[in-house]
């Protein structure tokens, strides 16, 4: 079971929804979150952040390698690894796609009825293309699939 989170950035002007995977990091683990408006110039020890097609993602390594240890999880605490195996990342492939998937079935609701088989084609057919425009544009979660 993963916990979901929405989390503001740092300028309070986007937001973005957040998994957990298995619970084992809480939220404060990540320290700061910054969209393309708020991000930091790239100055400094970037050690213990990830950056994704201009959001950046501040993590408190120290602490997330003490809930591992305290789990007997051996992995080394990273940036990527937190990221990329879901202990701390997006909801879905990018920021917004909770509110695009959330779309997606809204607008496509009226065919369940009128023709589910059309639904799920169509389903399938526009989450495609979403996803093919991830990758297109960089998202690091929609290179994986």
């Amino acid at each position: 079971m993963c916990m979901n989170q929405r989390r503001f950035c740092e300028c309070g002007q986007n937001s973005v929804f957040l998994s957990f995977r298995d619970n084992i990091l809480p939220p404060e683990i990540l320290l700061h979150l910054y969209c393309p408006h708020c991000r930091p110039p790239a100055t400094g020890d970037k050690a213990n952040m990830l950056e994704d097609c201009g959001w950046a993602l501040e993590y408190d390594l120290e602490r997330a390698q003490a809930y591992f240890e305290r789990r007997g999880h051996l992995k080394r605490a990273t940036p990527e690894y937190l990221f990329d195996e879901g202990y701390l990342s997006w909801q879905g492939l990018a920021p917004g796609d909770h509110e695009v998937n959330a779309g997606l079935h809204r607008r496509l609701a009226p065919l369940i009825e009128q023709d589910l088989n059309l639904y799920l084609k169509s389903l399938k057919a526009e989450w495609t293309a979403h996803v093919a425009g991830l990758k297109a544009a960089g998202w690091r979660k929609a290179q994986a699939t």
